[in-house]
């Protein structure tokens, strides 16, 4: 009798089966990701080894209830789960290839909450034939899960599964409350189950209530002035020849500049290298990493303050991030004080044909909404950079300024051509989703009253260590974003504009209260400590500005890293590569 059939002719089949295929699934793995069990080992206290054995017993048998319940499936159910673990697998094992790590609860919440193109791009961008080989032998251990007898019956299918299924739910929990969200991965499955039940626990442990509120004031008219909050996507701020980048990525912005028509305090540093974080702390003024206290959640927003102040407030959401998982509850809710909230469908339903890039046709609007009235205040969240690069411009010769470029589906090339391509391609994005962008919308707009603070979410990685991922870590170059004030010729806080002090060092964090400066908003109205505004920097200030990567609320893996003074080796530096890198040396 073979070993198989001695297995599921045993006296409890369906559980020597599961057991036996955990413990092979978790040989192979450790012996397919070695370097994640070796860091387990770290640890050489007593009661480090305690935890490491009873933690690692705990996973263990998760991947053996989930499989055994498996067992408990009839045939046609066994096959149609068995297939969708294995694209499981192979989603997980792509991650893992790409940022030496299974899916957490936040990279989860991300998946589900942005938009279909993100999504869709990032599973490309992370997707690797190879990965199909790794897969390979957790598959085929899956496969062994066939072999076990059916459960004769519905009623006794459920309570067989009463047991493993409450393990799974409990031990998750533990986990949750006592271990690092990145520690003890030991299937690919536990993992992705582990990412789904940590973000449903942190659902059910936020906050759900409304926003602070604001102080009475009133004014007496609408101001005169417009001001628009521009927050793009995946820009770094080092790839702008406006910040020194010696390629020629931003022309008409220096013309502005050369006019005295923009302000340019140097390369900002993002607050997270994660988009959602990001705008979170961008449109409520949060200064602590991580928000343990839920602020992101419960300050008023920006939008709050503009509508207090009189603004028309606006918000044009193209990328389809953070406020627009919020969007359902708005209102007195999460997201409140909006005058007209805008997406693609909205275009659409006003017969307004964006273009296939987005940005510049919302350039276009944004212009039309100046030329129109005065008192609005419009937060941008732009479709940007977000990789693949080569679908961020057109597909023509004037747009294709550097080559050669990626193909529109090509993976991230690490090595020195490829490094090439990829560089290359998102410069001629620069060029044109930020450089005709201002084009557009400065050159097509009349109403010379207005303000336009710009930066971008965060940066970007390109390859300069051999990175296949774009953001999401904590390399320093991810929260290298631009900052800038464009100021029209008529605009009356000009001055203010103009006198920032020379040689500050600016972040995101600075960002709120120099949109409340430029809408006088009084000091007895603001309610939180926010940052000073960058109106208010000296030289001084700011010789430690931080960022977080992880999770926003601390509920799950983060790590809060500094960009100090002076700054380490290639902050705010990047540089071309290929046949004519040396011209830029």
């Amino acid at each position: 009798m073979s070993l198989l059939s001695a297995i599921t002719h045993a006296p409890c089949p369906r559980a020597m089966t599961a057991l036996v295929a955990a413990t092979l699934a978790v040989l192979i793995d450790s012996a397919l990701r070695p370097r994640d069990y070796r860091a387990l080992l770290n640890s050489r206290s007593f009661a480090g080894i305690m935890k490491l054995l009873s933690t690692f017993t705990l996973v263990f048998l998760q991947v053996a209830a989930l499989f055994y319940l498996i067992t408990l499936l009839p045939g046609a159910l066994r096959v149609i789960l068995l297939i969708f673990s294995a694209f499981i697998i192979i989603i997980q094992l792509s991650y893992w290839r790409t940022l030496s790590q299974f899916m957490t609860g936040t990279d989860l919440y991300l998946a589900v909450t942005v938009s279909g193109d993100h999504r869709i791009e990032a599973i490309l961008s992370f997707f690797k034939p190879l990965v199909l080989v790794y897969a390979l032998p957790y598959v085929l251990i899956l496969s062994v899960l066939m072999l076990a007898p059916p459960v004769s019956g519905i009623a006794m299918t459920i309570a067989l599964s009463i047991v493993p299924a409450l393990y799974l739910l409990v031990s998750n929990y533990i986990l949750f409350h006592h271990v690092a969200e990145r520690s003890y991965h030991l299937n690919p499955l536990t993992s992705f189950l582990r990412a789904i039940l940590h973000c449903r626990f942190e659902s059910r442990r936020a906050y759900h209530g409304p926003r602070d509120e604001l102080p009475a004031f009133h004014v007496t008219q609408r101001p005169l002035d417009s001001i628009i909050y521009v927050i793009d996507e995946s820009v770094r701020g080092s790839n702008l020849s406006l910040n020194g980048y010696p390629r020629d990525t931003t022309p008409f912005l220096q013309s502005l500049e050369a006019r005295g028509l923009l302000k340019n305090p140097g390369i900002c540093a993002a607050a997270s290298s994660f988009t959602h974080i990001s705008n979170a702390y961008l449109i409520t003024g949060h200064n602590e990493f991580p928000d343990t206290a839920y602020r992101t959640d419960k300050n008023p927003t920006i939008f709050d303050y503009a509508k207090k102040m009189g603004y028309e407030t606006i918000y044009i959401d193209i990328n389809r991030v953070y406020l627009a998982s919020l969007k359902k509850a708005a209102g007195d809710g999460p997201v409140r004080s909006l005058d007209r909230w805008m997406n693609e469908s909205s275009f659409d339903e006003l017969n307004i044909d964006l273009d296939t890039t987005k940005d510049v046709g919302v350039a276009r609007y944004l212009s039309t909404i100046l030329n129109e009235k005065s008192g609005c205040f419009i937060v941008v969240n732009k479709k940007g950079l977000h990789f693949h690069y080569r679908n961020n411009y057109p597909d023509d010769v004037a747009s294709t300024i550097w080559k050669p470029v990626m193909k529109f589906s090509q993976s991230i090339d690490p090595g020195a051509t490829g490094r090439e391509k990829l560089v290359n391609t998102y410069d001629n994005g620069i060029r044109y989703q930020v450089d005709e962008f201002f084009r557009v919308l400065v050159s097509e707009t009349t109403n010379q009253n207005y303000a336009i603070l710009y930066t971008s979410d965060h940066g970007q990685t390109l390859a300069e260590h051999g990175q296949v991922y774009t953001h999401m870590k904590t390399d320093q170059e991810i929260v290298d974003v631009p900052g800038f004030f464009i100021a029209s010729e008529w605009y009356g806080k000009k001055g203010l504009i103009d006198g920032i002090t020379p040689d500050i060092k600016v972040s995101h964090l600075n960002n709120f209260a120099t949109l409340l400066d430029l809408m006088d908003v009084p000091m007895p109205l603001r309610v939180r400590p926010y940052e000073k505004s960058i109106f208010a920097l000296t030289a001084e200030d700011n010789s430690e500005r931080y960022y977080m990567s992880g999770s926003l609320h601390g509920s799950g893996d983060y790590e809060v890293t500094s960009i100090p003074t002076p700054p380490g080796d290639g902050w705010g530096v990047s540089r071309p590569v290929g046949n004519n890198a040396k011209d830029y040396l």
